[in-house]
């Protein structure tokens, strides 16, 4: 009963609240024994005096012995100083001031940000893709996780979506070595590029040389198109005039290919049907690339392993009235490098006076478009003012089964790539006689000169277009040799990667390029 009593002289009322004693109070407990215990327990759980803690509570805890004291008081309990509620309430200022700060910042900073800082920083398209990217789902599950944080363009993951199965629904079992894993190999390469434009997108000059390190673009577009090329249907038209070709560059002349244009792998084509016979040919050709090959960014990585000089054609350059000065100015930057590069001899040039892609007619046969009087005429001219002679040649190719463009003309980027596993060819005429075709022609009616060259142009064009196509349509094979049809066999950078005993025993070999990315 002295802990009760001394609860009362504390407080005389437990049901009502007390006034903090101004003097110490001292508690004595009791260790309760027997059938008082429950009682006790009951007392010290809801007993409760305003100002001292819970006493009995306390109490009960620091008891180390039958008895125990425990002195309270508020005087012990001292107000802070001025000087230290000055001090904190600063402190939370600055703190608040951070907060405030840090949660702006980060309202500010937007998870594409995030990660094109990161990628910018530490060159994550160098880094080789994780181990776990192994199948498609995987491949496709990141592409639209990047879409999602707004690393790349809805758009984009889309199109890359449709390419990945499309791709592989067409290559998957044609040729020896081109299996899923190949094609995830693949598609990574694509992947790494395309993120690498968006998060540092390269700016294609007048002039842009094929880049090949750190990373070779060349080759990873061969290896992109070989695996949808039938090599045992693919022909090279004309043999003895490639060399030909070769022998007057080498010579120091220049040549100019007036060729129709079908398919986003052209450049790829062409080099894969040359690589073997005439790889001079095959690397070294320059190509006059419009819009869209140096800015759609599915198209950008595999332009950037070519030679180009770059020209906005005249079907886009009014899309946008506040760039086309700038516009005007690059293109006549490009022509003035292509006159010095004329000038300088030995320069191989191929250019699609269409000034676009091959279209089906309306009963869905493919023929070569017609070719612009305008853009012939200027080829003729900077070739005339070229200080090295300069040789026209009419050239074909076959190639828009591998990968069709749209049915009609598609203003915006990012079209659907449709893939087939298909021949392809390339030949060319006998090289124009200019003196010939103009003679008879008055010297000063430059609009009847053009006219008479682009015709006689497109006219041999094409017919080499149709035994191109008979060939590949009847799959000729070797029988057309006495024409001077061959097939190019398989090509150089279609050969897989030598497996040795590193990779065997489940390596990956840093010298390998099949392990990288």
């Amino acid at each position: 009963m002295a802990a009760t009593a001394m609860v009362k002289a504390a407080c005389p009322s437990a049901s009502t609240s007390c006034r903090a004693p101004s003097a110490p109070v001292t508690v004595t407990a009791r260790r309760p024994s027997g059938g008082r215990r429950k009682a006790h327990r009951h007392l010290v759980q809801h007993t409760t005096v305003q100002g001292l803690s819970s006493p009995l509570g306390a109490a009960r805890r620091h008891a180390v012995g039958p008895r125990a004291t425990v002195f309270a008081s508020t005087s012990d309990v001292q107000e802070p100083s001025k000087k230290a509620t000055s001090l904190a309430e600063s402190m939370k200022a600055v703190f608040a001031g951070w907060a405030d700060l840090v949660t702006t910042a980060l309202s500010k900073l937007s998870a594409k940000r995030v990660i094109f800082a990161l990628a910018a920083k530490f060159q994550l398209w160098n880094v080789p893709l994780l181990p776990f990217l192994s199948t498609g789902r995987h491949l496709i599950g990141l592409v639209n996780s990047l879409a999602t944080l707004g690393a790349i363009s809805k758009k984009t993951a889309s199109t890359f979506e449709g390419l990945f199965h499309n791709y592989r629904k067409a290559v998957v079992g044609q040729t020896e070595g081109v299996d899923d894993k190949r094609v995830v190999h693949i598609m990574k390469q694509i992947l790494r590029c395309v993120f690498k434009e968006f998060v540092d997108p390269y700016e294609f000059p007048s002039y842009h040389e094929r880049i090949l390190e750190p990373y070779n673009y060349y080759d990873f577009g061969q290896e992109y198109v070989s695996c949808m090329t039938d090599f045992e249907n693919s022909y090279i038209g004309h043999v003895d005039r490639f060399e030909e070709v070769q022998q007057k560059l080498r010579a120091g002349e220049n040549v100019i290919l007036l060729a129709n244009h079908q398919s986003e792998a052209d450049p790829g084509v062409w080099a894969l049907m040359l690589e073997r016979r005439f790889p001079e040919l095959a690397e070294n050709v320059v190509y006059v690339a419009g819009d869209r090959v140096v800015s759609d960014p599915l198209c950008k990585p595999f332009s950037m392993g070519r030679n180009l000089l770059c020209v906005h054609s005249k079907k886009y350059m009014d899309e946008d009235p506040k760039t086309k000065p700038d516009k005007m100015k690059q293109n006549r930057m490009t022509l003035s490098k292509m006159q010095k590069m004329l000038s300088a001899g030995g320069t191989l040039l191929w250019i699609a006076p269409s000034g676009g892609r091959d279209r089906p007619d309306d009963s869905g046969k493919w023929l070569p478009a017609d070719f612009d009087e305008a853009t012939v005429a200027l080829m003729y001219k900077l070739g005339s003012k070229a200080k090295s002679k300069t040789n026209f040649y009419p050239f074909a190719m076959w190639s828009y089964a591998i990968m069709p463009p749209p049915p009609k003309v598609v203003v915006e980027l990012g079209e659907e790539r449709i893939i087939n596993f298909s021949g392809v060819g390339v030949s060319l005429a006998e090289a124009l006689d200019i003196d010939g075709i103009t003679e008879g022609l008055p010297e000063d009616d430059r609009d009847a000169v053009a006219k008479a060259i682009t015709e006689k142009t497109w006219e041999e064009m094409n017919k080499e277009y149709v035994l191109l196509d008979r060939a590949i349509s009847e799959r000729v094979g070797t029988s057309w040799e006495a024409k001077g049809y061959v097939t190019p066999g398989r090509s150089a950078s279609y050969v897989l990667p030598v497996r040795n005993a590193a990779s065997e025993a489940g390596e990956r070999p840093a010298d390998d390029a099949w392990y990288a990315w």
